[in-house]
């Protein structure tokens, strides 16, 4: 008998499976804002209410509930078992399907406790570094960051910190803290000596946390403050169980957002770059973390924007980044283009010579992706057959990767006069070798399928003071123990809105997220609670707005003061009863002076 699929194998064919793609084979999908909207295919409708979101990696019908992922989606229309439809799915993306024993379904359980535990301890450390940046000796890093132009809202939107001079005060204060020093090790944060003992990866520099789209710190980079040559200018988290730096992109947190709204994604080289960028007002702004754009981080955009505007630099270096960059983001399936900086320019001297005007000049007239690589390839061609031979073997490929019909074929027509080739040779060589690969995108959702809720949607809303909370927890999963010290469920009074935090809690302490098909599917069986839950996840509301850890602390005191409130009215109402019937009355006076003391406190303190 053959073991269980292993969760990493079947999130790794999800992540290369197009949920758009695949249910737009099947219903008829438009655009709509951040999401895509089509008529379900599960019950009879004339006004479409049937949504994928390419985000999260989730389908939900707003008429008949049904949820799920594209595995879900797969079993349910076609009637097919699970099992049928991720090998199928596996067969189409190039995985390997492994299957795991018991022994090792339960290490696999341990990882997923392991990561959590990695997420607090880089949780902490971040603290521990923003804290010193603030302190008289982050006064040198601070005073880089105003040399860089760097503002105190900006450093203070990316979290940015320092690491002190010193090799173990990071150790010590993992020490005291009673965190095994091991795990500093695994998150990537402490090394070991060769000859015993610890000491911190990361000293006398300025910190940059890695930050994912979920808001959980996934691993940190460090750019030195010493002028001696010796030392390497930056140094990241090596890659842990958290952090692989072919999958992550630096400012994706805060980038989000715009990159939805204006459904493009601007891609500049390094990190200062990012900060600039931000604070000249293109929020949309992201970059690889000093590696090559690699094709999983192409898919990471894919949640966010259909569009990247590659800004590399105005140098040779930048040059052939950005040719290396460009079949990455066609086989990725974005539209892609090349913004063409002045010679030595980046995009941090530019904003700080030009400003944000030149930029957005630069980026409106920014040149497609085959053009710049045919205009590159072009400069260096010989002028003889091999010679424009080898341009289109270079080319062809990226052209092949090409989603759109119309546009491939015109670029073949501009191929086969420019580079004087038959048009026939140049569409041959163009033909193949990249539509299957160019549907192997976009990323993450981890459930199985969704059930048909036999009852119609009742008309009561949910009040909107307890999804809030919820709402917030499913975007930024790492606050769950915050909601927990201040104890949110008692706060909630609808039973569905109970029911589903608690199951996602559960989820969250599994495998330190939310998967939300997975719950949408699995723990909540209230209609409303679905819908509600669906539309706030697919809006993206709490992605990256504000600080969600304020936006949390904010619903739940309200919640507070709902429930005080309504306890004060049951109390006068418990009082005025027993004082007709001649009862005492002493306890419930007491309650209800100490609420209306602890009231006007309050009162008084947010003054």
């Amino acid at each position: 008998m053959r073991g269980r699929i292993p969760e990493s194998v079947i999130a790794d064919i999800r992540d290369r499976t197009d949920i758009v793609q695949v249910i737009g084979r099947y219903v008829e999908l438009k655009r709509s804002g951040g999401n895509h909207k089509g008529l379900c295919p599960f019950h009879d409708e004339k006004t479409p209410s049937f949504n994928v979101n390419a985000d999260k990696q989730f389908f939900h019908c707003f008429g008949c509930q049904e949820s799920g992922d594209v595995i879900g989606f797969l079993m349910k229309l076609e009637g097919r078992t699970f099992m049928e439809v991720v090998e199928e799915l596996a067969q189409r993306a190039g995985v390997e399907i492994q299957h795991e024993s018991p022994a090792e379904a339960q290490r696999a359980a341990a990882r997923r406790s392991e990561r959590q535990r990695m997420l607090d301890l880089n949780a902490k450390v971040l603290g521990f570094y923003r804290a010193l940046l603030s302190r008289s000796e982050g006064s040198e890093a601070r005073d880089y960051l105003a040399q860089r132009g760097i503002s105190d809202e900006i450093a203070e939107r990316f979290q940015l910190g320092f690491a002190p001079d010193g090799a173990q005060r990071l150790v010590r204060k993992l020490e005291s803290a009673g965190i095994p020093l091991e795990e500093g090790v695994r998150a990537g944060v402490i090394a070991r000596r060769r000859n015993g003992g610890y000491y911190d990866r990361f000293w006398n520099r300025l910190i940059f946390p890695l930050v994912g789209a979920g808001g959980e710190v996934l691993g940190f980079g460090g750019r030195t403050l010493s002028q001696e040559s010796d030392v390497p200018k930056y140094v990241n988290t090596p890659e842990t169980s958290l952090y692989r730096k072919g999958e992550a992109l630096y400012g994706i947190d805060a980038a989000a957002a715009a990159m939805r709204r204006t459904d493009t994604c601007l891609l500049v080289e390094g990190n200062f770059d990012v900060l600039q960028m931000h604070q000249y007002g293109f929020d949309n702004t992201i970059a690889p973390m000093g590696t090559a754009l690699t094709e999983r981080q192409v898919r990471l955009v894919r949640r966010f924007a259909s569009r990247i505007v590659a800004i590399f630099d105005g140098d040779s270096a930048g040059r052939k980044a950005a040719r290396r960059a460009a079949p990455t983001m066609v086989e990725g399936g974005v539209e892609a283009k090349i913004v063409r900086l002045p010679l030595g320019k980046d995009p941090d001297d530019l904003l700080a010579d030009q400003g944000a005007e030149e930029m957005t000049r630069l980026i409106e007239h920014a040149t497609p992706v085959v053009d710049y690589l045919l205009s590159e390839l072009q400069d260096e061609m010989e002028d003889s057959v091999p010679g424009r031979a080898r341009v289109l073997q270079a080319i062809a490929p990226v052209v092949a990767n090409l989603e759109n019909p119309v546009i491939k074929d015109l670029y073949v027509d501009r191929l086969a006069l420019t580079l004087h080739i038959e048009r026939e040779v140049v569409r041959r060589a163009t033909a193949s070798g990249g539509s299957e690969h160019a549907k192997r995108l976009v990323a993450e959702a981890d459930a199985e399928a969704a059930r048909q809720q036999g009852r119609p949607v009742p008309r009561e809303p949910l009040p909107p003071h307890e999804v809030d909370p919820i709402a917030i927890l499913l975007e930024h999963p790492h606050l769950f123990p915050r909601a927990e010290e201040a104890n949110l469920r008692s706060l909630l009074t609808n039973d569905g809105l109970r029911a589903t935090y608690s199951a996602a809690m559960e989820l969250q302490r599994e495998s330190g997220t939310v998967d939300v098909p997975q719950l949408l599917r699995g723990h909540t069986t209230d209609p409303r609670v679905k819908d509600e839950l669906a539309r706030r996840s697919m809006s993206g509301e709490y992605k990256t707005d504000g600080d969600p850890r304020r936006l949390l602390d904010d619903c739940i005191h309200t919640l507070q003061e709902l429930r005080e409130d309504e306890r004060m009215a049951s109390l006068r109402a418990s009082i005025a009863s027993a004082e007709a019937a001649g009862e005492q009355t002493q306890n419930q006076l007491r309650e209800l002076n100490e609420l209306i003391k602890k009231k006007r406190q309050r009162i008084h303190e947010t003054r």
